[in-house]
Formats: C-alpha cells, structure tokens, sequence
C-alpha cells in the first residue's frame, strides 16, 4: 500500500461513543444489503443471454421483476438510447419498476440519466401525468423536462401512440413547489384556505421577534440574554427538519440558553398559531404540513398515490426528514415505481437539515430495492480522478464507488503548495492564473474555498494585478430593503391577515411605531380584512400617510394585470426610498426585474408563490466591468455554492487544518466526515487542473493553526505533486515534548 502524502500521527481524531459505534453498525449493515441488491450492465446482459448459472437463478428473478428492459421500446425507438448513454446509465434508464437507488457519481451524467428515463418511460407507455419529477431547483427541472421534450418531438409527430401526449403535463420541480401546488389545488379536500402567503427565512425571523415584543418576552427574561430572532427561527426549523425536540436541540448545541427552553418551546406553539390564524405558511410549513395531510387524511393520500405511478428524485442525498417522508408516502404502493439519485460523497448540507443517512437507509426503507451504480466520469482526467478516488476511501460510511475515465490521456497529478502566509498564497493563486491564462478563458478559473472571508486576500491581490473576478455569495435579490417592501405591499393586497407584511410597511411612516402598527394591523383583521380603518383618524397621528395608503392599495386592487399592480405600488413606494437610502438611484433599477417578472405571471398568487419558492439568483459580486454582468472573469466561492458546478481549473485555497476542516468540527465524528466530503466536492469540481494551497499558518480567536489538513495528509503520496516550495519537513512539524499552550 503506497504510504500517505504525510504523517498522520499528529492529528486528533474523535473519539467514537458507543451511540456512534452503534449507528455505524447500523448503517454499514444497511449498506452491505443494499450492495446486494447491486444490478450491472453485465449481470443484465448474461440474463438476456441465457448464461446465468444455476446458483444464480433466484438473482436472475429479480433482476427479471426490476430491470426487465422493453425490448420493443429501444428497437422502435427514434430515440438511441444505446447510442447516447453508457451501459450502466442505459440500464439505470430502463428500470423503469420497482425502487431503485442511483449512486451517481461526480461528474457522471445523471441528469443525462434522468432525462433518458423519462422520455423511455413514456415510449413505454407512462402517462405524462403520472410522472413526478422532484429536484432542488427549478433550473433543474425545467433542464429535463426541456430536454425531454426535445428527444421526444419526432417521436411524438410520427408515432400515432404518443401522439396527442402533452409533456408538459409531467410534474417537475422543488419540494417546495409541488407541495405548494398540492395545498393550493387540494384545499377544499384538505380544510385549509387556498389563499396563504408564504414567508420567507426574513418574515418568519420578523414574526418571531413582533410576537416576542407583543408578549413581552425579552422583558420577561431579562437574567440572561434571550436568543435573537435569527437564532430562534434557526432552532425552531432545524428541530422540525431533523425531528429532534427543541429542548434536547439547546442542551446537546446551544447549552448557553438553556434557561430559556421552557419559553422558547411556548414561542414555538405561539409562532405556529399564529401562522394558522393569518394564513401563514412559512418554508418548512409547505412540506410538513404536505406529510401531515398525507398521514392522517387517507382519501389525499390514495388521490396522490393513483395519480403519480413514476417518481423519481434528484440529489437524494440532500433531503431532509420531511422530504423521506413525504416521498414515502407517496411511494408506498407497490406499484408505484421510484427512483432516488444521488452521491452519498456529497452530502454537505447538514446544516440546512440535510439527513446523510437517508440515501444510506434506503435500503432499509425499500427491502426490496435495487442498486445501480454510475460511476463513468465524464467531467476529470485520470489523474484528477485517483485523486478523488483516494478522498473517497478515506470516507468513514458509504456505498462502494470508484471513477474512471474513458480518456487516454491521464493529465496532470494534482499540485500541493504551501506558502509563507495566506499574502503568499494568494500572491501564487493570482501569478498561477496568469501563467495559464494564454490557454484559458478567466471564467475557467474557480477559487473554492470552506468560509467565505478565507479570500479576501485572494480579492485584494486580484485587484490589484487587474484579475476580474465575480464573487459568489452576498445579499440575494429577495433579500434586498427595498424588495421586500415592495412585496410588502403585494403581500397585504393578496392576503390582508399578513401582519408582518402590515408592520414592514406601517413603521416606514414616521410617527407610526411597532404598538401603532399593531393597532392599525389589528383593525384591518378584526373589520373583515377591509383597509377602511386606515382612514381612522383615532388610530394614528399620522393621517396623511395612511390615508395615501389606504387610496394606493384601492387603486392598485383596480389594476389589471400584475405589472401595473406592481408599478402602482412601486410609484408609491419610490418618494419613500428616497427619504431611505443615499442609493436610491441604483436600487430602482432593481424594480425593473420586478416588473419584468411580474409580466410573466397572470394572478399575484402565482407571482408571490414563483419569487418566495424560487426567487431571482442576484447574489453575485462583479469586480471588473460591472456593467459586464457576463463578462470573462475568475469565480471566487465557497465550496457549498459550487455544489454541481465545475471549471476546466481549479484552486481550492486555505488547507490548513483548523480551516479546512473547520476547527469546531474535529471532536466531532459526524460533523468532521461532512467537513471530509466537503473537500471531495471541491476538488471533483476540476476537470483538467487542480490546485491545493495553504499557508504554513493561520492566527486568529479561534487559535493558532500550523498543519496541513488532514485530507491532504491522509492521501496516497504518489496522486499528488508537492511544489519545490513546500517540502514534507516544512508541511510536517517535527514533534516536541513542549505544552501545546506555549
């Protein structure tokens, strides 16, 4: 066995618990029945040869009852199939029954996959209408059913059994949207009002802090700080996402505010009825109460398992507790066919509520599931790729996965280089873009790091050898000041229960604070929804903004089309903004994308439903040619927002341990193995360069760290080139008896 590329003896590791051994236990004992059940393009190709020996004959049935493929389809087919997908994705494309788990590696075309199988299973006679498509972003789902389509449109003209189909009648997108969907179209069924607002993270941390301030209850609790709205809207989700109580939530993660657990679970009930009586629905709301109706309501739950026979989802491995649950019971029948894709390398969102161990329970869930594995790359040289494969052994739990590459050439190993300090190394990063620059494009260029202030240096020195880069991250376009007030505003029009909507728009009056606003607010609700007491002379000093108000929203109610509501608004709102902001020239512009979207809606619900679930990605910083919103340039990222990309180069910067992984991680078995798969989606981003840097050290509150992370330590020496600068004796500290505190 090669040795790694450095000692690893100076590295504490987490000491396992015999919760965690458990656990462990468990979920490799769940992996190992799954890898059982593993179909390959070879075990299919001796069935349909007559070749499978006589042992072999009960895995034969059951290859028979899941993968069986139609024959018929691929032969008549105007589609080529067999010509357009490798064996395994074929295979994964036509195992169209019974559950089945893609373990779809980095770079290995499972949207390709996913297509394929949706155009095969309507060659095969599925009806449009039965198929549910689930990912995690629209762009997603709009890219495989926009492809579908476009593999199918001969086929649906010339052949008479699939003409008259409307692919559009497939049902593709978020979690988010088809649960929104189901609330919305199944309300009568369901005992709920159709017209709800959905709050986004801002509104639902804005209800939390105005039901606090109504009950007094900071003041009430005043022997010790009481966590603010942004911490209790994260405890609150987070202990709905993961199913843990709220009270073993804050003893095992937030030990700081124990004392206030009796009070925050109150607030927890409070905030809920008061989303229930306003018609509120906040994100995890649209999911959960989905699973709620599908639990306890039988007749929605047959009505949705009769409609959708063909289910598949993408990035398995980024679904939380209510998302299983929610494709669970969808799935339940047993002739309802699913199919979940995913790499269980990739799991990183754990702190979005994210549950690892759902792709590794799947077989747990579904005994009778088939495993298919794609692990053809598509994207890396060899060399790039036993890189990653050697990443990939050194995660703890996961199914048996290698990557390989049909490219002759191997490419260049993978470069390790370590610099005096983090100056240093941006000074490389910058001077090693400009070396490869005659080759490259600047938007081949990507800086990956795990925080985003590690590239700071990196902007500096950037700006300053004229290297125009974007930076991904920022404020998005929803959560803009003034983009939130103007959907305020549509927000009341649309919904006249939303309070918080109400208090954003009230407390920009001056002379109207936060117990005038409830007054008003409180008026509205009791008086039947009406905006007539805003013309109450006895509830505010302030008439002639309310008054204004009050005509604006009369006016725009009148209004057409979902523009001009908009732009009746927005000529309200605009004299405000500028009393507001210095800026108020360059944030108008922003109402013209407002606008613009809103000409592609017909009815506000649909309006406010498209911007909450899947709002505009505006949250990318342009330095060089800001008017060059496409213009040629390096991406700065962090390693959770390249998930899914990829760059002909790639650095991935700040490799010291401490940073990379994080330090609040490194006693902690299940948070550092995140930490480690983190650093496998960085470096499968690259497709021909990959380049690893790290200063020898890095200081600051947290502490003083001087080793090279412990993932590049851990590695095979000879997948990696160590540059002349950084040698093993200055990458490896020598071992002292001297206190770790000196």
């Amino acid at each position: 066995m090669t040795d790694s590329l450095f000692s690893t003896h100076h590295y504490s590791y987490p000491t396992l618990d015999d919760t965690i051994r458990q656990k462990m236990a468990h979920l490799q004992q769940s992996i190992a029945k799954l890898e059982s059940n593993l179909i390959t393009p070879e075990s299919m190709d001796k069935r349909l040869s007559n070749t499978v020996d006589d042992e072999k004959v009960a895995d034969q049935k059951i290859a028979d009852k899941y993968s069986a493929p139609h024959d018929g389809v691929l032969a008549s087919s105007e589609v080529d199939y067999a010509g357009e997908l490798n064996p395994s994705q074929l295979l994964a494309a036509t195992t169209i029954e019974g559950k089945v788990l893609v373990i779809a590696g980095a770079g290995s075309g499972k949207t390709k996959t996913l297509t394929y199988r949706t155009s095969y299973l309507i060659e095969s006679g599925a009806s449009p209408n039965s198929i549910l498509l689930l990912t995690f972003t629209r762009k997603a789902a709009n890219e495989i059913k926009g492809r579908v389509k476009s593999l199918l449109a001969e086929s649906l003209a010339d052949n008479r059994a699939l003409s008259g189909l409307d692919l559009n009648a497939i049902t593709s997108g978020t979690f988010h949207s088809f649960c929104n969907m189901l609330l919305r179209r199944y309300s009568g069924l369901l005992g709920i009002n159709p017209k709800f607002t959905i709050l986004d993270t801002g509104d639902s941390e804005d209800a939390l802090d105005m039901i606090c301030k109504d009950q007094g209850i900071v003041r009430k609790n005043m022997k010790q700080a009481f966590p603010r709205k942004k911490t209790l809207q994260k405890l609150i989700s987070t202990s709905r996402n993961r199913h843990i109580l709220l009270r073993d939530l804050i003893e095992n993660d937030y030990p700081d505010i124990a004392i206030h657990i009796p009070v925050i679970e109150q607030l927890a009930m409070e905030y809920h009825r008061y989303k229930r009586a306003n018609h509120l629905y906040d994100f995890d709301d649209i999911i959960s109460q989905v699973v709620y109706h599908l639990k306890n309501n039988l007749q929605f739950r047959k009505l949705i398992q009769d409609t959708y026979r063909h289910v598949m989802v993408d990035e398995y491995q980024d679904t939380n507790i209510p998302q299983k649950q929610l494709i669970d019971y969808i799935c339940e029948p047993d002739n309802v066919s699913l199919m979940v894709v995913g790499d269980d390398n990739q799991s990183i969102y754990a702190f979005r509520g994210a549950n690892y161990e759902n792709i590794l329970l799947f077989g747990d869930s579904y005994p009778e599931a088939k495993l298919i594995k794609l692990e053809q790359n598509y994207r890396s040289t060899p060399a790039i790729l036993d890189y990653v494969n050697a990443l990939s052994e050194q995660i703890t739990l996961g199914y048996q996965k290698k990557l390989y590459s049909s490219l002759a050439v191997d490419g260049s190993k993978p470069v390790l280089s370590r610099r005096s300090n983090d100056k240093e190394e941006a000074k490389y990063i910058a001077d090693k873009i400009i070396s490869l620059k005659p080759e490259h494009d600047y938007n081949d260029f990507a800086v990956l790091n795990r925080t985003s202030f590690q590239s700071n240096e990196i902007q500096l020195q950037f700006m300053q050898r004229n290297i125009p880069f974007i930076v991904v991250g920022g404020i998005k376009f929803i959560e803009k000041r003034h983009i939130k007030d103007i959907l305020a505003l549509v927000k009341i029009l649309y919904n006249p229960n939303d309070s918080i909507a109400w208090h954003r728009i009230l407390t920009l009056f001056s002379g109207v604070g936060e117990v005038t606003a409830t007054k008003i607010t409180n008026a509205i609700t009791s008086s039947n929804n009406s905006f007539e007491p805003l013309l109450d002379p006895k509830l505010t000093k302030n008439k002639e903004h309310t008054n204004e108000l009050y005509h604006v929203l009369t006016k725009a109610e009148q209004q057409e089309t979902v523009a001009d509501i908009l732009q009746t608004l927005i000529d309200f709102y605009l004299p405000m903004l500028k009393m507001l902001e210095d800026n108020w020239r360059d944030r108008s512009e922003d109402f013209r994308v407002l606008i613009n979207l809103a000409r592609e809606h017909s009815s506000l619900d649909n309006f406010l439903e498209n911007l909450a679930l899947d709002p505009p990605n505006d949250s990318v910083a342009v330095m060089g040619d800001p008017d060059k919103k496409e213009a040629d340039a390096v991406t700065i990222s962090t390693i959770h927002s390249a998930k899914g990309l990829e760059w002909p180069v790639v650095f991935v910067n700040s490799l010291v341990d401490g940073l990379t992984p994080h330090h609040r991680s490194l006693h902690e078995f299940e948070e550092l193995e995140e930490e480690r798969k983190l650093f496998y989606v960085a470096c499968s981003r690259a497709k021909t360069h990959l380049y690893l840097t790290a200063p020898d050290y890095y200081s600051s509150f947290a502490g003083y760290f001087d080793k090279v992370s412990r993932f590049i330590a851990e590695v095979p020496e000879d997948t990696v080139l160590v540059d002349s600068h950084t040698s093993k004796a200055r990458a490896e500290k020598p071992e002292s008896n001297e206190p770790e505190w000196w």
